[in-house]
């Protein structure tokens, strides 16, 4: 029996089996691969983070599942921690996954207007996951034509476009706006400056509710623990989740408290949510990563990156270690081949075409990473870019 005939054919995968990874690498039969997606921008701390396996294994001497029938400890721990990152006063509900976080997102931030709200504004470009809401609310066309028909209430205008914005909030009849700071799955698109701000002046002058995706954004890949916080806002909701768990599944979706008193019980649940393990990794991740030395050091990084990758000729976007580089504008070029160029050479990227029509290189390094290992990248990137 073959390995596809043990799964449904859903990811296109490297050809490899891992048999380990540690730090900024991934270990396959005796080769090491720099890995530089960094499971899809989970990893931020590297491979099996020491701090972070002690966090998990001092848990697991305590409890696993409970249900959130219990109050337990460690998701007391780590909602104190998490609430620490954000300015101002908020409430936070517990998921499994990027998806799960937006679907409950979806759901609560309809209560305020009781039926009388019931449009969701969204982005061109815009990715927020693969159940039934979420990917109502994302973009691409091929991966929601095979399951339609969707929900409802769903519009897309141009991200970056104020004017777009303004004109559909000004019907009142939008519940919120769902807004990625950086789009991630979109290519690394950045919108235009001072954009997000104007969209809060926006949302809130139509008493709408703007729900701020930081789901790869986030815990540090800008050089700030949140994206938006360069831009000098507050969502009314924040959506977490892939680095927040520390490699363990964590969804955190987190409502400002004018949001969450219109929350009863029996409202929203999740049985497996708020896993101990997740919560324990979460705590460290959030520890460590909040250090400004560390953050300033992600910055320091993503300059330096960007630099050395413009020096080459290259237009790249993105903020810190979330970086989009654009390799063929024209687009021709096949993501797959430009993987199997850097696989070849032992690195783990991610490429795409995107709905802008350029091909573009996505790197969600470890934020931990060393300056040999981006070094290398670069000198990898710098004999593709002579294979162009």
């Amino acid at each position: 029996m073959s390995l596809d005939d043990l799964f449904l054919n859903t990811y296109q995968r490297f050809d490899f089996v891992v048999d380990k990874a540690l730090g900024s690498y991934i270990y396959s039969s005796g080769k090491k691969y720099l890995d530089m997606i960094s499971g899809i921008g989970v990893n931020s701390l590297g491979h099996l983070d020491r701090d972070v396996v002690s966090g998990i294994r001092k848990q697991l001497s305590k409890h696993l599942h409970l249900s959130n029938l219990f109050w337990q400890e460690v998701q007391i721990n780590f909602a104190r921690e998490f609430l620490k990152t954000i300015d101002g006063k908020y409430r936070i509900f517990l998921s499994n996954s990027g998806a799960e976080a937006t679907e409950c997102a979806l759901k609560i931030s309809k209560l305020p207007y009781q039926g009388k709200r019931k449009k969701t504004l969204c982005f061109v470009g815009a990715f927020h996951g693969r159940t039934y809401g979420a990917l109502s609310a994302t973009y691409k066309e091929e991966f929601k034509k095979p399951f339609e028909p969707l929900l409802e209430g769903f519009k897309f205008v141009p991200f970056g476009d104020i004017e777009s914005v303004r004109s559909e909030l000004a019907s009142r009849e939008y519940a919120m706006v769902l807004l990625e700071p950086i789009q991630g799955e979109g290519g690394v698109m950045t919108p235009p400056k001072d954009f997000i701000k104007e969209l809060r002046k926006v949302c809130d002058e139509t008493d709408t509710i703007l729900v701020v995706d930081e789901i790869q954004t986030g815990v540090g890949k800008t050089g700030k623990f949140w994206c938006y916080e360069w831009e000098e806002i507050k969502p009314d909701v924040l959506l977490s989740s892939k680095a927040i768990g520390g490699g363990i599944p964590l969804g955190v979706t987190a409502f400002s408290e004018k949001l969450a008193d219109f929350v009863k019980p029996g409202m929203h649940a999740s049985t497996f949510g708020g896993n101990p393990l997740a919560c324990a990794a979460g705590q460290v991740v959030i520890r460590k990563i909040r250090n400004k030395k560390f953050l300033r050091s992600v910055v320091q990084k993503g300059e330096y990156l960007k630099r050395q990758i413009q020096n080459m000729g290259f237009d790249v976007q993105g903020r810190g270690l979330m970086i989009g580089i654009i390799v063929d504008s024209s687009g021709k070029t096949e993501p797959k081949s430009i993987n199997e160029f850097f696989i070849k050479r032992g690195i783990v990227i991610n490429s795409m075409r995107t709905y802008k029509g350029d091909t573009r290189i996505r790197i969600l390094p470890p934020l931990s990473i060393q300056k040999k290992d981006l070094d290398f990248f670069l000198n990898v990137l710098e004999d593709f870019k002579k294979s162009l």
